[in-house]
Order: structure tokens, then sequence, then C-alpha cells
């Protein structure tokens, strides 16, 4: 079943793999402040623009679009996607107040915050840092769309819009470049392990959908 996930996701993960590697060699050789300094400075109208719309794509709320979509292919792939969403959204709330409390945001860990580069309307909250919730999200969300829908091209199309998502939280000065780090691999981490859950065995819900339900009383 281990090998059926990695073979349905495996240009998501092995590539995702790689950027783990990088950004972790990355992060042992330079303080996470010095890190987001320099990522900081790259910043446009246009990409303030742009990363302030897509981190909403990391939200709750958006959840419920492509959960209800899904119920149209299958009941399975819609829990599947909720629960691995859910569930990692939990586990990083347990790691932000009862592990990491003390980790602060951007905003509040420099002294003169005039040193960032922050975007106009965007609200900076300044505890909670460690993990990302949005970067766990992202990941959860398109890691199960990966594993569902399996093309190749559809797989790396999802890990390029998760990387974006968790990288806006550091373009605006949410998170760290640690902390989207450590949530993807909570969301990851949740996507695969609830994917060996519901798809290790076969129920009959399981096959249910909006579509076969129409289907089935247009043709009666």
């Amino acid at each position: 079943m281990i090998q059926k996930a990695w073979r349905n996701s495996r240009f998501f993960l092995l590539p995702y793999s790689m950027l783990l590697v990088i950004t972790t060699v990355f992060l042992l050789q330079y303080p996470k402040a010095n890190i987001h300094l320099f990522l900081n400075q790259y910043n446009s109208p246009l990409l303030d623009w742009f990363f302030r719309h897509i981190t909403f794509l990391g939200d709750g709320l958006f959840l419920i679009i492509p959960a209800l979509l899904l119920l149209f292919y299958s009941l399975r792939s819609s829990v599947y996607l909720v629960t691995a969403y859910l569930s990692s959204g939990l586990v990083v709330q347990i790691l932000k107040r009862f592990l990491f409390e003390d980790c602060v945001r951007p905003s509040r860990y420099f002294a003169d915050p005039s040193v960032l580069h922050l975007v106009n309307s965007v609200q900076l909250f300044s505890g909670y840092s460690f993990p990302s919730g949005h970067a766990t999200g992202a990941f959860a969300l398109f890691l199960c769309f990966a594993v569902i829908c399996r093309h190749w091209y559809i797989q790396v199309a999802c890990l390029f819009l998760a990387c974006i998502v968790a990288y806006s939280r550091v373009y605006l000065s949410q998170h760290f470049l640690i902390d989207i780090v450590a949530g993807s691999l909570v969301g990851a981490v949740g996507a695969l392990g609830l994917y060996l859950a519901f798809y290790g065995r076969d129920r009959r819900w399981h096959h249910w959908s909006l579509l076969k339900v129409f289907l089935h009383e247009k043709n009666s």
C-alpha cells in the first residue's frame, strides 16, 4: 500500500523531497531571521497583489469548494480530503499552542518592523508562528489531489500550488521559512497516512458519488 501511495504521487513527492533537502541545508547554515530578510527583499507591487490573494488557498474556507466538487466524483475522496485537512490542522494547533507557544512571528520578532517589506491591507499576526497552518493546509489539500488524480502533470501543478501558497506566508511576513517547511511536512505526512487508511481497504460507501446517483435516477 505504501508503494501504491508513492506510485500515485511520485511526481509530487520526489521533487518535494528534493526541496526539503535544499531548504533544510539552507536552514542549518543560516539563522531564520537572516533568511527571512534575504527572501523579503524580493518584492514588487504585482507580487504583493498575487501573494495577498493566493494565500487564501491555504485557508480553511477554501476547503469547502474542492470537498463539494469531489462529492460528484467519489464520497471516499471527499471525506479523505476533509479528514486529511482537518486532522493535519488539529496537529498544527496542538504544536502551536502547547509545544511552541513562545515562537513569535516576524512582525514581533524584529525589534524594528520597518526592516520588513509589508503588504498593505494584510493583517499581521504576532504569535503562534511555528509551524505554519496555511502551509500545512496547502500541502495536505494538494497532496490529496495529487494522490487522487495520479496524472503526472496534475501532481506537478499541485506541488507548485502548495509551494506557492506556503511561500506566500513568508512573503507576507506571517511566518519564517522554517515555519512553512515544518507545516508542509505535517500536511504531507497527514495526507499520506490517511491515504493508507482510506484506500487500504474497500467499503461499499467508498464508491458512492453524486454523479452516480444522478445518472441512476436519469436512467430509471
